[in-house]
């Protein structure tokens, strides 16, 4: 018998459990949420439990990918319903990072196990040898470490860590599980203290931390060295930690410092002891309200972050440190490129970037044939559980790339300092070899004098690994039947080309529509690659995909062209251009051949409007889409706003079936979505609010989105020759007219009279009503597609011509965030 998960428990409602929990029904697996019955329980016995869940509901970012997921949540506890969990298809272990805690409970669940129950512990860091001491056979061959990151639907890493005894068709099966369904990269780990990612990760904190303390960096400095411009997300190193927990962190760091005796490093996992102080203190970050930064409220209302001082303990206003190095990275788009940047600069931020990265690099390089089975898997540890943009391996190929800035790297490292002659660096590897050659790490020497002075070899598609099992290069795995866009473009599969899309064969008659301008900004040449596409495709290709493997689908249309023509009075330009956007959403609503797209990250405004067009959407779990014109001064031009009339109920037919609550109904749904710039915050509240259909597809693991996307592809293509798929029929709707108007005009003027909305927010608003309502038509004549466009499209180019809509524009542009003017 094979393994299966249908439905699953989960023992500990803390925060890890409860969001593990949640993710589980994100996916579609209910399951059983248990903890203790507190000593005052009464008859609410299953008081722990619950509010663990409505702590899920209430997170930010959000556990679920939509609230009415929590309905596969059923909570309870460990003395009335501990056999009913065990008998589920996975137990996950989440309670407190104790080993006693976790071996008591083992001890009443193991006799009450289904025979091919799954078992799993989400420990942190202590070794799965440790967790099953004692256990029987049975129990120990159907158990196995699942340690998720926090918060647990948006971190990607799992690291799976088997026992001795596991079942290898287990450490199988769970992982791709936990691939295909769950969206997680997973890792597999050696099973020693914290595995992979904690136990470099909090070193390079430890290490960190402990220099910030010795050379007098403030958290402030600290965090704006060591964020974008060194790979890494914006919080950095401390507002990480907040993140994760100061408790969480000396955990982690005690558990290193008991179980790993022989670590080269072992007194840097000592804590330092103005972390134990905040910890006693209960300032442990996110969680309490204070950790190395605090948010206080203002009197107005606004709030402000301070950040501590790391001698007195007192917070005090954020700095905005400013660095040479820093500034000189900060347009760079390459990861690589600002690094380099960064460390070959000559202040206080380059000193502590060669510092802190030398600590690590080494640190990881002496590490990873400990903890790992090769370096593949500790560089997508580092990458998928602290979203770093580069890997440890990566990171040193970089270097070895660059000698000279190796060696200054190396030079801020104690163990090389004493040779480090003044203003002397090596001229290539060899010389470095030569000259450090004993305190190099043998991992980094090896792969210098037995490899090809790389740890990663070979061109795009044709990538290789340095094994330090066998001192030859392999081939790095790759996810089952994954199609990646940058390989076919490298083997020679682009069919057409302009600066801003490309058109890509993904065989078996299939085309992918890639765009590639910045954040995806929709503009002529993409609108004429998906013309051409859907054109030149129903002659010789059997459908079409539209993806690219940005992290953003499109943020919309480019905003900067619209704003140039408009304060340049070039009327004519900006009506040819939104007309050909209407029109080629159009051509893609209507092709002969089927059109999937494929959206992932930020799908805004024109995004959008593509997706709302196609024949099918494959989307990204994570899809964050919406029709968010307003923001800029302006309304929906391409189309959005008549797609999502047709989708609640405006559609003729819809009306005649009197079975959508009146011409006035579907408006003013629109009208209330469009107006607050609604964003659905996943694809699951994306099918909710209707900007995709309930027919259309989910996939959680973004690596696989295009292989799904395709699968989709061909499944309607092989319908459509097989006489089962056409393209949808013209559509007509029926709205309300002035009438319907009049009603959401008087609500416009309610909200500007009491101070809710400002004057142009008002006159955005009534060009809006105008189209969801349709212009002048009467509530018993039918609207044809094509005429609600126009709408939409005199609205559009009427706001552009207002000074304030610009002003909006520009705010769009230069800071990212809305101006309300």
């Amino acid at each position: 018998m094979g393994y299966q998960i249908r439905k699953a428990a989960v023992i500990g409602a803390g925060v890890m459990g409860a969001a593990i929990a949640a993710h589980l029904a994100n996916v579609g697996i209910p399951s059983l949420l248990l903890d203790i019955v507190p000593p005052d329980a009464g008859e609410d016995r299953n008081r722990v439990a619950r509010t663990g869940l409505e702590r899920a509901l209430k997170a930010r970012p959000a556990a679920f990918y939509s609230k009415d997921k929590a309905r596969l949540i059923t909570v309870g506890n460990i003395e009335d319903n501990l056999h009913e969990a065990a008998q589920a298809d996975w137990v996950v272990e989440a309670v407190f990072e104790r080993l006693d805690v976790k071996q008591q409970l083992y001890d009443r669940l193991e006799p009450l196990l289904g025979a091919e129950t799954i078992v799993s512990s989400n420990t942190s860091g202590l070794p799965a040898h440790l967790l099953t001491a004692g256990r029987s056979e049975r129990f120990r061959r159907h158990f196995l470490i699942t340690h998720f990151f926090n918060p647990v639907r948006y971190m990607r890493l799992l690291e799976i860590v088997p026992d001795q005894q596991t079942d290898p068709a287990l450490v199988s099966f769970m992982q791709d599980f936990a691939t295909e369904v769950l969206g997680k990269g997973v890792v597999l780990a050696k099973d020693t203290p914290n595995f992979i990612a904690n136990r470099i990760g909090v070193y390079g904190f430890l290490s960190t931390i402990r220099r910030a303390l010795e050379e007098g960096y403030t958290v402030s400095e600290v965090d704006a060295i060591l964020g974008p411009s060194m790979g890494r997300p914006k919080s950095a190193v401390f507002r990480t930690a907040d993140l994760s927990g100061l408790d969480t962190l000396v955990h982690v760091a005690d558990n290193i410092y008991e179980n790993a005796p022989n670590d080269p490093e072992r007194e840097v996992f000592r804590v330092p002891e103005v972390v134990r102080e905040l910890v006693r203190r209960g300032w442990l970050g996110e969680k309490s309200g204070q950790g190395f930064y605090k948010r206080v409220k203002n009197a107005d209302g606004s709030s402000t972050i301070l950040e501590l001082n790391l001698q007195t303990l007192e917070y005090q206003p954020q700095q905005k440190p400013r660095f040479d190095s820093i500034g000189a990275a900060r347009n760079i788009e390459d990861p690589a490129g600002r690094m380099l940047a960064v460390l070959n600069g000559n202040d206080r931020a380059a000193q502590l970037a060669r510092e802190t990265l030398a600590d690590s690099l080494i640190y990881a390089a002496r590490l990873a044939p400990e903890i790992a089975d090769s370096i593949v898997a500790v560089d997508q540890a580092m990458r998928w559980g602290f979203n770093f943009d580069l890997g440890s391996f990566e990171g040193w190929d970089i270097l070895l790339e660059h000698p000279e800035t190796l060696a200054r790297v190396l030079q801020a490292h104690p163990a090389f300092k004493e040779v480090s002659g003044e203003g002397q660096v090596p001229a290539d590897l060899s010389a470095l070899v030569e000259r450090h050659g004993a305190r190099l790490p043998e991992l980094v020497r090896q792969v210098i004098t037995q490899g090809e002075g790389r740890f990663y070899s070979g061109p795009v598609g044709q990538r290789r690994y340095f094994d330090f099992r066998s001192g030859r290069y392999q081939p790095v795995p790759q996810l089952r039947g994954s199609l990646s866009l940058s390989v076919a473009r490298a083997e020679g599969k682009v069919i057409r080309e302009n600066s801003s899309a490309s058109l890509i064969d993904l065989g078996d008659g299939i085309v992918c529509v890639e765009f590639h301008t910045k954040m995806n900004a929709i503009d002529q040449d993409i609108i004429d690659m998906l013309h051409y596409a859907v054109e030149e495709g129903q002659k010789q290709y059997r459908a079409i995909v539209v993806a690219n493997e940005a992290p953003d689908f499109s943020a919309g249309a480019n905003l900067f062209l619209m704003l140039v023509g408009a304060r340049n009075g070039q009327w004519e330009m900006l009506e040819q251009a939104v007309n050909a956007f209407q029109q080629v959403n159009m051509l893609l609503k209507y092709s002969p051949i089927p059109v999937v797209v494929a959206p992932t990250g930020r799908t805004l405004g024109g995004g959008c409007e593509i997706v709302m067009h196609s024949s099918h959407v494959r989307a990204h779990a994570e899809t964050y889409i919406g029709l968010v014109e307003v923001g800029a001064g302006l309304v929906p031009g391409g189309g959005g706003v008549k797609e999502l009339l047709l989708r609640h109920g405006a559609r003729l037919e819809d009306q005649q079936a009197r079975g959508s609550g009146g011409p006035f109904a579907a408006p003013r749904r629109v009208f209330e979505m469009v107006a607050t710039a609604t964003v659905a915050t996943s694809a699951v509240e994306a099918q909710e609010y209707r900007f995709l259909r309930r027919s259309d597809s989910i996939t959680t693991n973004r690596d696989l989105l295009l292989r799904d996307a395709k699968a989709d592809a061909l499944r309607l293509a092989e319908a459509r020759e097989a006489g089962r798929w056409q393209p949808p029929q013209p559509a007509m709707l029926l709205l309300p007219g002035p009438g319907g108007r009049l009603v959401l005009e008087q609500q416009i003027e309610n909200m500007l009279l009491a101070g809710k909305i400002s004057e142009h927010d008002a006159v955005i608003g009534r060009h809006l009503a105008r189209i969801v309502t349709g212009g002048n038509t009467s509530p018993l004549t039918p609207l044809s597609e094509q005429q609600v466009l126009d709408l939409e499209r005199e609205a559009f180019l009427s706001l552009c011509g207002m000074e304030k809509t610009q002003e909006r524009m520009q705010a769009i542009l230069m800071t990212g965030k809305p101006l309300r003017n």
